[in-house]
């Protein structure tokens, strides 16, 4: 009866620790964070008075400088999730193959990743900078109108920082989805080709019906992160130039420099419920989907 016991209870037994690290780092956290945006606390005074939903309307009486910001998320969260998964799966596809430095390869074009963001920003500020790398290869192969501000163009400056995101977290959507492709049947595609089925046949109809969950779920993680999205940006740009690249957390980490704490905790929870349905809006089709 006591070893029945213990086996059932064995699983609960070992999720305990991850439930409190995921309580004390996660739950309590965004707990406290809500509590604070319901007041005025500021690290200018100790007192701490509660006043409901202010923080909030003062929010959203801001206008246009916050919703663009939220215009802007969404746009960097899409097109970076896009921009990944698309070129995580053309070089998947090609790395898929049997060739001479294959492993070269994939370990070159995920090695982005390994870099520090401040090291990225560092790079890429050199090369995109109006008196940088990039704009003197143009200037001297004579693409001369080629050349532009790319971080200090109100026009060019979110695609360029998501251009950034994408080279550097493209390599991980690769991986994802080379994993995927390795699984597709061998015998599948033998017979296919047996039956002389086209290179464009075999893929959409043989090999997307097996990798589509995977390339489903790197959207959906590219989509998160990018509606997180931070530090590659601010790193780059703080935003600017203007507004041009102002995201929620940028937004957030400029409205801390007045001391308050109430407000950057208000635009905390608006963008944890933006995440979390967006989150579960694709989880939900993405399911539906898969069930069909």
């Amino acid at each position: 009866m006591q070893q029945n016991y213990k086996r059932k209870n064995y699983p609960v037994i070992y999720l305990i620790p991850i439930l409190l690290i995921f309580t004390v780092f996660y739950v309590s956290p965004a707990i406290l964070g809500l509590l604070y945006s319901l007041t005025d606390a500021s690290i200018k005074s100790s007192g701490v008075t509660f006043v409901g939903l202010e923080n909030y309307k003062l929010l959203f009486s801001d206008g246009a400088d916050f919703f663009f910001s939220i215009w802007n998320q969404f746009k960097f969260a899409i097109l970076d999730a896009l921009g990944k998964t698309i070129i995580g799966l053309l070089a998947a596809l090609l790395l898929n193959r049997r060739f001479r430095g294959n492993h070269f390869l994939r370990a070159l074009i995920y090695l982005p990743i390994m870099f520090g963001t401040i090291m990225v920003a560092i790079i890429f500020n050199y090369i995109l900078s109006y008196d940088g790398f990039l704009n003197g290869f143009f200037e001297a192969v004579g693409l001369h109108g080629l050349v532009n501000d790319w971080l200090g163009s109100f026009t060019l400056a979110m695609y360029s920082v998501i251009a950034v995101d994408v080279w550097v977290g493209a390599g991980w959507s690769m991986l994802l989805i080379l994993a995927a492709l390795q699984s597709v049947p061998k015998e599948v595609i033998e017979c296919s080709d047996i039956d002389g089925a086209g290179a464009f046949t075999k893929f959409f109809q043989i090999t997307l019906p097996y990798i589509i969950g995977t390339l489903n779920l790197s959207f959906l993680l590219s989509i998160i992160s990018g509606l997180k999205a931070f530090d590659i940006i601010y790193a780059m740009t703080r935003g600017g130039p203007g507004h041009a690249t102002e995201v929620m957390s940028t937004f957030l980490v400029k409205s801390m420099s007045s001391g308050s704490i109430g407000y950057p905790a208000a635009i905390s929870v608006i963008q944890f419920i933006i995440i979390t349905v967006v989150a579960m809006i694709i989880t939900y089709f993405n399911n539906r989907k898969e069930s069909q």
